[in-house]
Parts: C-alpha cells; sequence; structure tokens
C-alpha cells in the first residue's frame, strides 16, 4: 500500500510547486453551459460519485480496455523516453488517480489535478510520489515553469460540456512545453462504433434533461475542431473497443480479451473502436 498522498487546495496546508500554490482556486466556479444549470466540474462534488465511480470504473469489459490502453502507454513512453532526458506529466482531470498512478515509472515528476476534493481523497490512498492538487486549470493562467512535456486528459473530453472543452484543452495547450510535448487524450464515445445501433436511446437523455455521460458521443470531425480551436494537431489516433460488452459476456473474458487486443490500433478496424486515442502537439 502505498503512502497516502497529500493534496492541495487553499487552506489546506500542503506546500506544492509554488507555481501552484500561488495560483490554486476554489473549485467550484459559475459557466455558461449548453445545457443550463448543469457543468461537468460539478458531477464528482458529491462523495458518494467518487466512491461509486472507483468501484464500477474497471468492472468487466472496461477492464479489458483499460489493459490495451496501459499496453498502449508503455509502449508511446518506450519512445518518448527515448527524446526526452527528463519528463514532467501533468494528469488533467485525474479523479482517482488511475492514470497518474500507473504513469508514475515512467515520468520523473507528475502533477494530478482535478477540481472535485472527494476524487483527490481516493487518489491519494494510490499514488506514490505525485503532486496532488485541486484546481480549476480553465480560469487560471499558466504561470513561471508550470509546463509539462507530458499531458494526460482520460474520459474528460467526451464528458464535459462544449463550453467546458474548450476552455480546458486551451489550458492544457498553453502548459505543453514546447513542440517535443504531447497531450493524450481519449474521446470514449466514437458514434461510428458498435454504439452506432443505439444512438437513437442514448441521445434521448440529452433532449430531455441535463447533458450525461451515458447518452453522448462525440465523431472524430468533432474532435479535429476542438484541437484546431486550440492551436493543436494530431499526431496520432488509435482506435479500439471494437467488440463492446454485450458481445464480450457472449464471447467470455479470454476470448474477448485476444480479439480486442488484435483489432486495437489497426488502420482501418480501429476506425469502428467506441474508444479513440489521441496523441495531440502543438501547431508549428
Amino acid at each position: 500500500m502505498a503512502e497516502q498522498a497529500s493534496i492541495h487546495s487553499p487552506g489546506w496546508g500542503f506546500m506544492p510547486r509554488p507555481s501552484l500554490l500561488r495560483q490554486s482556486t476554489p473549485a467550484t466556479v459559475k459557466t455558461e453551459s449548453w445545457m443550463k444549470g448543469y457543468s461537468y466540474r460539478n458531477h464528482f462534488a458529491n462523495p458518494n460519485k467518487a466512491v461509486e465511480y472507483e468501484r464500477v470504473d474497471l468492472a468487466g469489459y472496461s477492464e479489458i480496455l483499460w489493459q490495451i490502453e496501459k499496453e498502449f502507454l508503455k509502449s508511446f513512453m518506450t519512445k518518448f523516453r527515448s527524446r526526452h532526458q527528463r519528463i514532467d506529466m501533468l494528469d488533467f482531470a485525474c479523479g482517482t488517480g488511475r492514470i497518474t498512478l500507473f504513469m508514475e515509472e515512467f515520468v520523473d515528476s507528475s502533477v494530478g489535478v482535478d477540481v472535485s476534493r472527494s476524487m483527490l481523497d481516493v487518489a491519494a490512498t494510490k499514488v506514490a510520489r505525485s503532486t496532488l492538487v485541486c484546481r480549476d486549470l480553465t480560469i487560471t493562467a499558466p504561470v513561471a515553469n508550470e509546463t509539462y512535456d507530458l499531458i494526460t486528459a482520460f474520459r474528460f473530453v467526451l464528458n464535459a460540456e462544449p463550453d467546458l472543452r474548450i476552455a480546458a484543452f486551451r489550458a492544457l495547450a498553453a502548459r505543453l512545453k514546447d513542440r517535443s510535448s504531447r497531450l493524450i487524450f481519449n474521446n470514449h464515445g466514437n458514434p461510428i462504433s458498435h454504439r452506432v445501433f443505439t444512438l437513437p436511446v442514448q441521445a434521448a437523455p440529452l433532449l430531455l434533461g441535463p447533458h450525461r455521460s451515458e447518452g453522448n458521443f462525440m465523431t472524430h470531425s468533432s474532435v479535429m475542431d476542438l484541437l484546431n480551436a486550440v492551436g493543436l494537431e494530431m499526431e496520432q489516433v488509435y482506435g479500439y473497443g471494437l467488440l463492446g460488452a454485450r458481445i464480450s459476456r457472449m464471447l467470455g473474458e479470454a476470448r474477448a480479451r485476444a480479439l480486442e487486443a488484435s483489432f486495437s490500433g489497426r488502420p482501418l478496424l480501429g476506425r469502428f473502436g467506441v474508444n479513440q486515442l489521441y496523441v495531440a502537439r502543438l501547431k508549428a
């Protein structure tokens, strides 16, 4: 069991890097949203939400996809390390610390940032040497030395409302050190996938009430528009998750795991994966 990490937020008494301390900001902010009264910023404000997320996040089919993500990240980091003597990483919207913890062994320093104190409380029980910060990067400008060689943002872009996506990615682009730095993020709602058969049902919540992640999807062209709007360009896209949970259960875990691994990242088949993993960099 890793020693519990400290979390920094105004008034909590932990001293992280001075640049983060000076710019720390309370997590809850007001923003205009495409669904009035809702912002993904506040989705995990309730502590029970964090506990629920941690319990179900890697259950069943999600665990198969997580194994694929880990293999991708391992391979990527091997190549990335060959071009970087030192790697400072930011895990944006780090949640309960899944990505932060996994990436610790591949980087020299890591910071996990989230607006949810309850999510960070869970992350603090996992990470070994990362700095955890409760802060909203979308409303604070980067300061001296607050740049990174690598930024990750998993399970965020799909769930966030459009104005928050733009604000967040603009903030992340401003924190990339230079053109050799990379942003890795995923879209886990590609509609050109097995989800195409359930889009009418999944889209219904968007018409009837607040933005909900289970009824959400995001096209590849929308991702490209987002990157272009904040001065980023795509370097690589890696598709995975072709089978879906129902077919995976029918096939059995071992067979589903083998098939998903063999399908993942293929130039043609990957386009039909429900999960699309992107690597982006600053435009020249």
